[in-house]
């Protein structure tokens, strides 16, 4: 499979994602399925990260078309998605959990340049604000090998908070097979309509404002959506 390099995309404002008007679908909150090339672990909840649940869940059309994205890979991998629907109680210990990590990386640092840093990796929580994640139209994925449960080697780690994230990190450095498997991810998840959070490799949107702004839609179709743990 000759992949295309992976373009460098200009970094949104979310102020900019915020005003992006939204005409609700409805479409219903699903469970991840288990197939043999698309599977689940949840990362937060396996994390101990308050709030989190047991699951991951998308709008049903997301899923769908992870399972088109996995179909497209080569035989012997599989997408596993490791976050997806998110609500607001859980972005705050996200922000809490990556914003510590980036006070003792960088403690050079100022607070307010913290925090624009912060911004790059974790989306703004404010009871006004829709996040990527609490549509259920955003997912945090990356590859594994089916025969071991093995991931790829992505060049950096889920959720670090360093340049190393930035999708198009490796485009530089051919030889390292981060850049291969990048393309492959970027590749199989944008054709089936998915855009890509350039900061984050294993972030990807559909349906979402944030979706509609990398994708110049006019309008998103997935606002806020609530998982009711008890319901289901």
């Amino acid at each position: 499979m000759l992949l295309s390099p992976i373009p460098t995309q200009a970094p949104h404002s979310w102020k900019h994602i915020e005003n992006i008007s939204i005409i609700e679908s409805n479409e219903p909150l699903q469970t991840v399925p288990y197939t043999e090339n698309l599977k689940q672990l949840p990362f937060y909840f396996d994390q101990d990260i308050p709030h989190a649940i047991n699951i991951c869940v998308a709008r049903r059309s997301v899923i769908q078309k992870l399972q088109q994205a996995a179909n497209l890979l080569p035989d012997h991998l599989g997408i596993v998605v490791l976050d997806a629907w998110r609500s607001r109680a859980v972005q705050q210990a996200v922000q809490d959990e990556v914003g510590n990590i980036i006070k003792i990386k960088y403690p050079h640092l100022t607070s307010s340049e913290q925090q624009q840093l912060l911004l790059q990796f974790v989306a703004p929580v404010s009871p006004d604000f829709i996040s990527p994640h609490l549509t259920g139209g955003s997912v945090d994925i990356t590859l594994f090998e089916r025969a071991t449960d093995k991931w790829l080697d992505m060049g950096s780690d889920f959720d670090e908070p360093t340049e190393r994230s930035y999708t198009h990190f490796y485009e530089n450095q051919p030889e390292h097979p981060a850049c291969n498997n990048r393309r492959l991810l970027y590749s199989v998840m944008t054709q089936v309509g998915f855009s890509n959070l350039p900061t984050e490799w294993w972030h990807f949107d559909y349906g979402n404002p944030l979706w509609a702004y990398y994708n110049q839609q006019d309008n998103a179709i997935y606002g806020a959506a609530h998982w009711d743990i008890n319901s289901h």
